[in-house]
């Protein structure tokens, strides 16, 4: 699946934040995953305490290869679940929770908020990306 190739790697624009979740949505979609992004989520993706900011691009990353790993095991979580999605390259973490949308009948991942920081720790479950600097 191509991204967009006009994506700006400054900060992250509501309409990137769209892009990226037809994306992800697309990725998901076979898994019956509909992915969305709280407030705070958006607020965060900018926010200077990051050091560095996040690009469209590692948001990507982050959506692509946690599919291709974990997909079918965060599918299997179930109902109100909660996890942090961690990319040990570029540092970033997303703190998500599953919600079953009995209208649509589908799962909600819903992206709770992500931050660059490295050493995260958590008690949730975490699905660990790893990768090549």
């Amino acid at each position: 699946m191509r991204l967009l190739n006009f994506i700006s790697e400054d900060k992250i624009t509501d309409t990137d934040l769209k892009n990226l979740e037809i994306y992800a949505d697309k990725l998901f979609r076979k898994l019956g995953i509909d992915v969305e992004f709280t407030r705070h989520f958006i607020d965060r993706v900018n926010d200077d305490r990051n050091k560095k900011q996040i690009t469209f691009t590692e948001l990507a990353r982050l959506f692509r290869e946690s599919y291709k790993k974990y997909g079918k095991k965060i599918a299997k979580l179930g109902d109100d679940a909660e996890a942090v999605i961690k990319d040990m390259m570029t540092d970033l973490n997303m703190p998500f929770v599953l919600d079953y949308d009995k209208m649509r009948q589908e799962i909600d991942l819903v992206a709770k908020t992500i931050m660059r920081k490295k050493g995260f720790r958590t008690s949730s479950p975490e699905f660990v990306i790893e990768g090549k600097r």
